[in-house]
This record gives C-alpha cells, sequence and structure tokens, in this order.
C-alpha cells in the first residue's frame, strides 16, 4: 500500500507505521504475560512467582516504551539483548513456580518470544526488517531453550510465536516485492505531470510570443506604412528601436534598462503606451490616481501597459475616433485601468476567434498575470474597456 505518497515518502511511511504497530503489539503481549501469570496464581501458594514475573519483565517493558517514544538502532539493540535475558529469567521463574507446566509450548511462554519478535521489525525497508524480526526470534527462542534446561523441562517450539515470526516476515516481503511496482506507477505519474506542466509552459511562452510580436512588429510596420516617404520621425525610430532591444532581451534580463525613476509611472509601459498613442495622432486624456502603478510587480505592469496599447491602437484603427481617455482606479487588492473612446463600437460578441489583438494582447496578456478584463460597447456609440490587474503583496 502506498498510501499515495511518492515512492521515496511512501517507503518511509511504511516501515514506520509497521514498526509502531509491532513495538505496541510488543507491549500488549508484555501486558498480557504479566496479567496471565498474575490470574494463575491467584488463589495458590505461588503469589511470589507474580511478583517475580513482575520484576523480571519489568527492564523489557521500559525499554519497549522508550522505543515507541523514538526509534534508534541502539535502542533496538539493547532492546533486544536486555529482552533476551529477561525472558530467560521469565522462563526459569515460570517453571519454577508451576510445577504443572510440562514443557515451553504454552501461551504464557510465547508471549514475551512474540514481543520480541514483533519489535524486531524496525528496518527502514523490508529487508533490514526481515534481519531484524529473525534476529528477536533467534535470541528470544535460545534463551526460552536456556531457560528450559535451567528448568529441567523439555524445549518444544510453539505455534503461536512461529506463526507471529512468519507472519511479520510475510508482510515484509510483500512491502519489499511490491514496492518497486509502485515506484514505476508513481514515477509514469510524476512523468505526465511534468509533461503537462512542460506543454502549458510552452503554451504560454508562445501565447506571450505572439502578443508580443503583435504588438510591436505588426503595429511599428503599420506605422511605418502609414509614414510619408523620407526619413522616420525621431519618435517612430526611437520606439522601434527601444521594442527590438525589449524583443531581443533575455526575460528577467536587467540589460540596459534605465534606473528606476523616482515617480514609477514615468518609466512604465503604461506612459510609453500613451505617449505612443499620441505620436500617432490621438488625443489621449489621463485621469484619475496614476500613482496606484507603484503597487503593481514588474510582470504585471508591463501586462497592463503592453494591453493598454493595444487598446490604444485598436482606438486609432478602428473606432474612427481622434480622442479616448485613460482613466486609473485602484481599492485594496486591485489596480484598473479604463479606456473609453467615443467612436464606432462594435459588438463584443461579434469579434472572431483570429483578432489577435483583444484575444492575446489584451485578454490572455491580462489573464497571464491573474487579472480580468471586461468590455463594453455597442455600435456607434463608443467602447469601454476596463483592465484589473492584482496587487502583489511584494509590491503592495
Amino acid at each position: 500500500m502506498s498510501l499515495g505518497l511518492p515512492s521515496h515518502l511512501s517507503r518511509a511511511a511504511n516501515s514506520r507505521a509497521l514498526a509502531t504497530a509491532a513495538r505496541w503489539a510488543g507491549l500488549v503481549c508484555l501486558g498480557a504475560a504479566v496479567v496471565n501469570v498474575g490470574v494463575s496464581s491467584v488463589g495458590t501458594r505461588n503469589a511470589v512467582s507474580w511478583w517475580v514475573t513482575l520484576l523480571v519483565l519489568a527492564p523489557m517493558t521500559i525499554l519497549l516504551i522508550l522505543l515507541a517514544k523514538g526509534r534508534t538502532v541502539g535502542l533496538t539493540v539493547a532492546y533486544l539483548l536486555v529482552g533476551a535475558v529477561c525472558t530467560y529469567f521469565y522462563v526459569v521463574a515460570l517453571f519454577a513456580g508451576n510445577p504443572a507446566y510440562p514443557d515451553t509450548n504454552l501461551f504464557v511462554v510465547a508471549l514475551p518470544v512474540v514481543a520480541m519478535t514483533l519489535v524486531g521489525g524496525t528496518g527502514t525497508g523490508a529487508l533490514a526488517g526481515i534481519l531484524w524480526a529473525t534476529l528477536g526470534f533467534a535470541l528470544a527462542e535460545a534463551a526460552v531453550l536456556l531457560g528450559a534446561a535451567t528448568a529441567g523441562r523439555p524445549f518444544r517450539p510453539d505455534a503461536i510465536s512461529l506463526g507471529a515470526y512468519l507472519l511479520l516476515v510475510g508482510i515484509l516481503a510483500f512491502d519489499g516485492l511490491t514496492r518497486g511496482s509502485r515506484a514505476r506507477s508513481q514515477s509514469a505519474i510524476h512523468r505526465a505531470v511534468r509533461d503537462a506542466r512542460l506543454v502549458d509552459l510552452r503554451r504560454e511562452l508562445l501565447a506571450g510570443s505572439v502578443a508580443d510580436v503583435h504588438d510591436t512588429v505588426l503595429s511599428e510596420l503599420l506605422a511605418v506604412a502609414a509614414t510619408p516617404a523620407g526619413d522616420l520621425p525621431t519618435r517612430l525610430a526611437a520606439r522601434i528601436d527601444a521594442d527590438l532591444k525589449r524583443l531581443g532581451a533575455l526575460p528577467g534580463a536587467d540589460g540596459d534598462e534605465p534606473a528606476a525613476e523616482a515617480d514609477p509611472w514615468y518609466g512604465s509601459e503604461l506612459r510609453r503606451a500613451i505617449e505612443d498613442a499620441r505620436d500617432e495622432g490621438l488625443a489621449v486624456e489621463v485621469s484619475g490616481d496614476r500613482d496606484a502603478v507603484a503597487r503593481l510587480g514588474d510582470d504585471a505592469l508591463r501586462a497592463l501597459g503592453l494591453a493598454v496599447r493595444q487598446c490604444l491602437v485598436n482606438v486609432l484603427r478602428h473606432s474612427g475616433s481622434a480622442a479616448a481617455e485613460v482613466a486609473f482606479s485602484a481599492d485594496a487588492g486591485a489596480v484598473s485601468v479604463m479606456v473609453v473612446d467615443s467612436g464606432a463600437g462594435f459588438a463584443p460578441t461579434a469579434a472572431g476567434s483570429d483578432r489577435l489583438g483583444l484575444r492575446q494582447s489584451v485578454h490572455e496578456r491580462i489573464s497571464r498575470v491573474g487579472g480580468s478584463v471586461t468590455i463594453y460597447s455597442s455600435e456607434q456609440v463608443g467602447t469601454t474597456v476596463i483592465l484589473t490587474v492584482p496587487v502583489e503583496e511584494a509590491a503592495a
């Protein structure tokens, strides 16, 4: 049984569970031995044997309780050695106080043997557990043999202790034999999860790349096509150069980025988007709390700026309006930017799936940073796009 854990965790968990169960079963066996001797001595003249048995099993019980609290190899070895000595004196005292017991094939004799056998299964693996169980069983049986010889009784193996030993060995062997198949199954699951995650990462990277190309290369080509013959305007050339540098930079690299402005607004993608739209002839009015952008992380701020840029490009290309308003607002958990125009408008439900501007550059870009996009538009009335991005704790 793998417990639903990875193989490197289920192995240790299974071993700890088996060891804990074995130790507590051992305590039950020792307690049963004391109770059995006590009950059999009631009404007889051999009541002293109960006290002797209690004293003999006390060190073994104390070590077993310590093992239940914390397993160590040294403590386990000490328990087995002390347990063998205690079992020897227990058998001698048992036969001395009960002359009617004919041999060692008795339930009361098997109890400490079972206790030592069960606690022997404390290894962190199947093979180690079998070795510990075998060592505990062998030491206990040797102690019973010596005790019987000292008391002058014949030694006969009992079925109870032998059955407990074989049961424990069978459980440990089954766990060891099935562990390999569990590990292979879990490895396959882990590989499937990893492959699915890689597919998601590739999809996100592709979507981001498509949006970047749409927002920069395609937009700049259209701007160049609309420029009269001759040299490019200085602002347009600088914008193309900045976009090419951003496209060629590695994600997360500082590159030649300028130092952070005292006012985050002036170095943000949002301001660049508005200035670029103004350069192309769109009258953009800015209102609201623009300082709220300082609460956004770098990724969220960049995504918001590029999405606003695409909204303003759409106003220029499709609305027929020469003016737009960009309004900022914020609350405790998010920053919102509203882009409004009074142009031709459109039916949002009629926008085709091939419209990369809205789908890739706005919706998917904002959703990748945990935000949302709401569009209100009517034909011949205008369009309002509300972009909402959550505030990062580190930025807040």
